[in-house]
């Protein structure tokens, strides 16, 4: 005889492992993360800015734009962090625009591939890319402070 709820546990669990599985390796859960990260790190840095009496950091939004964010710093600084997915992996590219003409001052990749150092990320370290550990809170840490001090490392 078959013992369908010892099969329906296994094939729970597994359903599970899946899942979390999928969400690791997946490039919107990933920026997703990333931003959910990003607006407590700004949260964080807004406190201490009012504190002292200078701009905050904001957010524009824009519908259409679901693979981007907008961040403002004042009226100078705009930063666009884009989820951009290719066929050899995904990254997470900051670009910092602003004085006095509004262009590119300073931007930085964050290469990812799900949990781990992937290939891409070896390969810009050898190029001489500047590049953080892609874990989100770190990518979100070093966004922000990049903001504030006005350039990437």
């Amino acid at each position: 005889m078959v013992d369908y709820g010892k099969l329906a546990d296994k094939a729970k669990l597994r359903q599970d492992a899946d899942s979390l599985n999928s969400d690791k390796v997946a490039p919107t859960v990933f920026f997703g993360k990333v931003r959910t990260h990003l607006f407590e790190e700004m949260s964080k840095a807004n406190i201490e800015l009012s504190k002292r009496g200078a701009d905050r950091i904001g957010q524009n939004h824009l519908a259409s734009f679901d693979n981007e964010m907008f961040l403002t710093f004042g009226t100078d600084l705009m930063c666009r962090v884009t989820l951009n997915t290719m066929a050899g992996g995904c990254r997470i590219t900051a670009v910092l625009s602003g004085p006095p003409n509004g262009y590119e001052l300073s931007r930085k990749e964050y290469p990812f591939d799900g949990d781990g150092p992937s290939a891409e990320m070896l390969l810009a370290k050898a190029a001489g890319f500047s590049v953080v550990d892609t874990r989100p809170k770190k990518i979100a840490v070093d966004i922000i402070s990049s903001i504030l001090a006005g350039r990437f490392n």
